[in-house]
């Protein structure tokens, strides 16, 4: 199975590395070359890095995409699918919203490809280590094809329907929870450092209780550390509850909650941490 990755940044690389760890031939793009190039080394030689977006998928089996937002997604595949074979499988893997899963669904449907969503739930640590959760929309057949690429990427895929655009849904309500946990985490470690008391302590409490998440260990002991390097941007964060913020009008839910948290990590970013990890919304409470 002949796999294209289009996209290598946080996620995309390191799925490109599992990949050829596992056997498969990978073709790795980026617009900015040099970040697909870094990814060539002796240690993997069934990865290649290609410049020519055509030339990428020419050969290809598997097409996945990697992209940052919608328009990103949708101005790749429009740039190659003449090129690609027609019985090649399109995995849409970035988070675009709801508007964006219905413009990938209407493209795969007037170019007549077969293509799915596999949302990924993880971030960089994940994605290096086949450890990822896998939220897919799309037809249970291609998902049956995709099976062994699937399996070397993530722990598990959750089916959310057979349509583009159900996968999303879920991986929205998924990364709500994520930007509320990692607030409420930050909130009680800057608590206590506040208080004088050691912020370790939170963490030590909830640890093997009804109340722990391996999570808030995560986030939590960022923020106790002070090292935000990144496994998830905040600005990809900030981009993610946007298209909440858009499910969530169109619906009529309540937004207060939510304009809070992209309030929180707004100033977070406009402090300079657009680029560190979500976790750095902990010094807006500092």
């Amino acid at each position: 199975m002949k796999v294209s990755v289009l996209g290598t940044g946080i996620m995309g690389s390191g799925i490109c590395k599992v990949l050829a760890v596992a056997g498969f031939d990978v073709t790795a793009w980026n617009r900015t070359h040099s970040k697909a190039a870094a990814l060539e080394t002796s240690e993997l030689p069934r990865l290649r890095a290609e410049s020519d977006l055509s030339q990428a998928v020419a050969d290809a089996d598997v097409i996945m995409v990697v992209a940052f937002d919608a328009d990103s997604v949708i101005d790749v595949m429009g740039s190659c699918v003449d090129a690609a074979p027609h019985s090649a499988m399109w995995m849409q893997m970035a988070t675009i919203g709801a508007e964006g899963a219905h413009r990938v669904r209407d493209f795969a449907c007037n170019h007549d490809i077969s293509a799915v969503e596999t949302m990924m739930m993880g971030s960089r640590d994940q994605a290096a280590s086949s450890r990822l959760i896998l939220i897919g929309g799309g037809k249970p057949e291609l998902f049956k094809a995709l099976e062994p690429l699937t399996s070397a990427i993530a722990q598990k895929t959750v089916i959310a329907g057979d349509t583009i655009g159900d996968g999303t849904a879920v991986k929205l309500a998924c990364n709500a929870w994520i930007a509320g946990i990692t607030v409420t985490a930050a909130q009680s470690v800057q608590l206590l450092k506040h208080e004088g008391v050691n912020p370790q302590l939170f963490l030590d409490v909830i640890e093997g209780g009804t109340s722990d998440s391996p999570y808030a260990h995560m986030k939590g002991g960022k923020a106790i550390s002070g090292d935000y390097s990144s496994q998830f941007e905040i600005s990809a964060l900030a981009k993610d509850m946007n298209l909440m913020r858009e499910v969530m009008k169109t619906t009529g839910m309540r937004c207060d909650f939510l304009d809070t948290l992209i309030g929180l990590y707004s100033q977070a970013s406009e402090a300079g941490h657009a680029h560190d990890d979500i976790s750095a919304v902990a010094e807006t409470f500092a």
